[in-house]
């Protein structure tokens, strides 16, 4: 098991908790498992995640292929 940090933005204390929620389910979906939060301010602050190492291959792969297929529509594009 990997450890995952996602960076929990908001100006506001309320705002990050907010936005930790948001994060806290949208992660939940994917596989990960939230651990804790730490508030370090502004952006500072911090969310820790578990998550299954083949998960972030999978979502590393795919990160690839969608980079892969907007470098080839650009190059099509620039070629016509």
């Amino acid at each position: 098991m990997a450890r995952k940090n996602i960076v929990i933005g908001g100006f506001t204390k309320e705002q990050r908790v907010k936005e930790l929620e948001k994060t806290k389910t949208n992660y939940k979906k994917k596989g990960y498992k939230f651990l804790k939060f730490e508030e370090n301010g502004t952006l500072k602050s911090v969310a820790v995640f578990e998550v299954d190492e083949a998960i972030l291959k999978k979502e590393k792969s795919l990160q690839l292929i969608v980079i892969g297929i907007g470098f080839l529509v650009v190059a099509a594009i620039l070629y016509f």
